[in-house]
C-alpha cells in the first residue's frame, strides 16, 4: 500500500517557507503569484494501514500545535491527481534522501517494525492570476527543483 502524509501550517499560523517561497518567486521576475502554501510531503510504501500511517503523521511527522496532517492512500501511484496550480518536488530514484532514512528509523522506534521505504517530497501550492503550465516549470526549475538530484511534478 502507498500513504503520502501531507503536513501543513494550521490557519492562524504563518507559513515561514510559503511566504519565503513567495518572495523568491517575485525575484525571478514572475509578479502575478500573490501567495504560496508549503506543504511537506512523506510518501510510505510499504505493508502497513492506515491507521499506522495516521499514527505516523500524528506522532512522528507533524507539530501538535502549529500543523496539521492529512494522509491520501493509493494502490498505486497513477491514482494520484496533481493540484491545479501546484508544484511537487521529489528526489530522483537512486539520490540518497537522509531525511527518509531517519523517517524510516523513527518509524521503528514508535512500534510498528514493518519494512517501510519513505520518500520525502514538496508541495507547492500557488494561487494568483494568470498561472500558466509556463509559469509553473519557470518556477520549478528556476527555483524549487535541482533537476540533477529532483524532479517535478507540475499542473
Amino acid at each position: 500500500m502507498i500513504f503520502e502524509i501531507e503536513i501543513k501550517t494550521k490557519k492562524g499560523f504563518v507559513d515561514p517557507q510559503g511566504v519565503h517561497t513567495s518572495a523568491d518567486i517575485a525575484s525571478i521576475g514572475i509578479k502575478d503569484i500573490s501567495s504560496v502554501k508549503y506543504i511537506a510531503i512523506y510518501r510510505l510504501i510499504g505493508n502497513i494501514n492506515k491507521k499506522q500511517a495516521e499514527l505516523i503523521g500524528k506522532e512522528l511527522l507533524s507539530d501538535k500545535i502549529t500543523e496539521d496532517f492529512s494522509v491520501k492512500e493509493y494502490n498505486d501511484l497513477k491514482d494520484k491527481k496533481i493540484e491545479k496550480n501546484s508544484i511537487e518536488v521529489w528526489f530522483k530514484h537512486g539520490v540518497t534522501d537522509t531525511v527518509s532514512e531517519s523517517v524510516v528509523k523513527a518509524i521503528k522506534d514508535l512500534g510498528i517494525k514493518e519494512d517501510i521505504a519513505v520518500k520525502t517530497g514538496k508541495k507547492y501550492c500557488l494561487t494568483g492570476k494568470d498561472i500558466s503550465e509556463i509559469k509553473l516549470k519557470k518556477i520549478a526549475t528556476g527555483l524549487l527543483a535541482n533537476t540533477l538530484i529532483q524532479e517535478y511534478l507540475i499542473k
